[in-house]
């Protein structure tokens, strides 16, 4: 690892947990109807983004601790997502069993998202699980990049290097638009960037960055192919905002937003079932109370489930002589 990119470290920045709030926002403005398609795929754009720039300082700092152990590395991933996606997932399946889905069905619905391979499979009736293709491929960028990033880092110019992936992912998703990581890697890979090859500088950076992924939001429904275009123009602003945020700004510090981004994985999890199984997708006003029903259950989740099993996941870790990474850091989808 060269010396002058490994010499800043991540910490806890309070702005980046307001930034998850600003992306979670995104998806639930679109999927209960009050802003236009495709607002939601920007704000999957905005957190695979965080997402990509947050795993990879606490794989760089972690190596450069020489705590690294891919093992550890995986283990930190399932006890900080597997319980509350299966929490979700075991509820829900439990609903379609109550509504008279059959136990296939149910289980054909159930196994994609419990193996992280949603963005891979057909897509079904009453699509309850659908939006666990952005977690299927997160994990699967989780297991693939921390094999490959050594051999980035220690490039001279690692920018050689991640410019072309990014243009090739890109170019992927414009020729054959689908749901799999090469083609979502883009936006995870421009996180990475920011991450290796520093971060700039200046108060430039979250107003500009707002401007174009307002921007975006507002282009984006004019497109031919909203699904592509749409995230991939908002990734650049995306890419400003986590400069930015990482800097700190005291409106992303607002304890209010902060505490979106805090249960924003939850969210994400639970927003969809819930609108899909009471007929209020994109209904606009009548998609309010199960949304509000959402952020109760995510709120539940991340303080009765997610928090505790992490801390008693690092309380382990500890005892067991083992580094742990930044708090609450790592970003979900």
């Amino acid at each position: 690892m060269c010396a002058e990119r490994a010499r800043w470290r991540l910490g806890h920045r309070p702005a980046l947990d307001g930034l998850r709030g600003v992306a979670i926002l995104s998806v639930l403005a679109d999927h209960g109807g009050f802003l236009p398609e495709p607002t939601g795929g920007i704000g999957v754009a905005l957190f695979f983004v965080l997402s990509g720039f947050l795993i990879t300082r606490v794989i760089v700092e972690a190596r450069d601790d020489g705590a690294w152990s891919m093992g550890r590395f995986i283990a930190n991933r399932f006890f900080r997502l597997f319980p509350a996606l299966l929490l979700m997932v075991a509820v829900v399946s439990v609903v379609l069993l109550a509504r008279g889905y059959s136990p296939a069905g149910v289980a054909e619905r159930a196994a994609p998202p419990l193996t992280y391979l949603q963005n891979m499979v057909r897509p079904l009736s009453l699509p309850v699980f659908g939006h666990t293709w952005s977690l299927g491929v997160e994990e699967q960028f989780y297991l693939l990049w921390p094999l490959v990033l050594p051999w980035v880092a220690a490039r001279a110019r690692p920018g050689l290097v991640l410019g072309p992936a990014v243009a090739a992912s890109a170019t992927a998703m414009i020729v054959l638009p689908r749901d799999w990581l090469p083609m979502h890697a883009y936006a995870l890979l421009t996180g990475c960037a920011l991450a290796l090859l520093g971060l700039p500088r200046g108060r430039w950076l979250l107003p500009v960055g707002a401007v174009a992924y307002v921007g975006a939001l507002a282009e984006s429904p004019a497109y031919h192919q909203i699904y592509v275009y749409g995230p991939m123009t908002a990734t650049p602003a995306a890419a400003l905002l986590v400069a930015g945020a990482f800097h700190g700004n005291r409106w992303l510090e607002l304890p209010a937003l902060r505490y979106v981004g805090r249960i924003s994985y939850a969210l994400y999890l639970w927003h969809v079932p819930l609108l899909r199984l009471t007929g209020a997708t994109y209904a606009g006003a009548a998609a309010l109370l199960p949304l509000a029903a959402a952020v109760l259950v995510a709120s539940a989740s991340t303080l009765l489930l997610e928090e505790p099993v992490r801390r008693a996941w690092r309380l382990r870790a500890a005892r067991a002589g083992h580094v742990g990474g930044p708090r609450r850091q790592p970003a979900a989808p």
